[in-house]
């Protein structure tokens, strides 16, 4: 028996998995694997996956230089973070104190997964207007805050975007993965036109 990466971090067997093949899913909007490669292929549909899932995958299986990208960008906000506190002690200048909760805040609400990703999305964009306009005012201390809440969105869109990316790819060229991760709702299907969701146990029309 072949054992097979999920996304759970554990070795599962063909056995424990409800499907076999593509086919086997009910109500699935494709007939098969290559089917499926081929519409996702052709942008008909869009393979969605969990942030979550992704990250746990990419920490199991991902390439050395996907790790290390991801570390990279978990030490510069580590970094950051320490600075606004050591600035802030060395300063006196205690507002800069405020970074702490501001990044937590845009850190926990920057997950593209999140209810309210489109809205992050464009106050992540405006913010480097804010920012500008906040320093030519003179106003150091909340453009300061700013370029804070700023970089920490583009971090966790950054790794965001190698988990997912990566993991969307690997799904889409292994059908076992694929089976596994849907049934563990670690991803989910699309349809362009339409909105409709296939995900497992649910399918929803947007």
């Amino acid at each position: 028996m072949r054992p097979i990466k999920t996304v759970r971090g554990e070795n599962i067997y063909n056995e424990s998995i409800r499907w076999v093949r593509i086919e086997d899913i009910p109500a699935f909007p494709v007939d098969s694997f290559e089917e499926l490669q081929a519409a996702i292929s052709d942008k008909k549909y869009l393979l969605g996956v969990d942030s979550l899932a992704a990250a746990r995958w990419i920490e199991q299986f991902g390439s050395g230089s996907r790790k290390l990208s991801i570390k990279v960008l978990s030490v510069l906000l580590i970094l950051v973070a320490a600075s606004s506190l050591i600035t802030a002690l060395w300063t006196r200048d205690y507002w800069l104190f405020g970074a702490l909760p501001i990044m937590a805040a845009v850190f926990y609400f920057s997950d593209p997964a999140s209810r309210i990703a489109k809205w992050v999305t464009i106050g992540g964009a405006v913010s480097v207007v804010v920012f500008f306009n906040l320093l030519l005012n003179g106003l150091v201390e909340a453009s300061t805050l700013v370029a804070y809440a700023g970089l920490t969105f583009a971090a966790v869109r950054a790794a965001a975007f190698i988990n997912n990316s990566a993991f969307r790819k690997a799904l889409i060229s292994d059908e076992a993965l694929f089976l596994a991760a849907y049934q563990n709702g670690a991803c989910s299907l699309r349809k362009g036109k339409s909105g409709m969701v296939y995900a497992h146990g649910v399918t929803v029309k947007e």
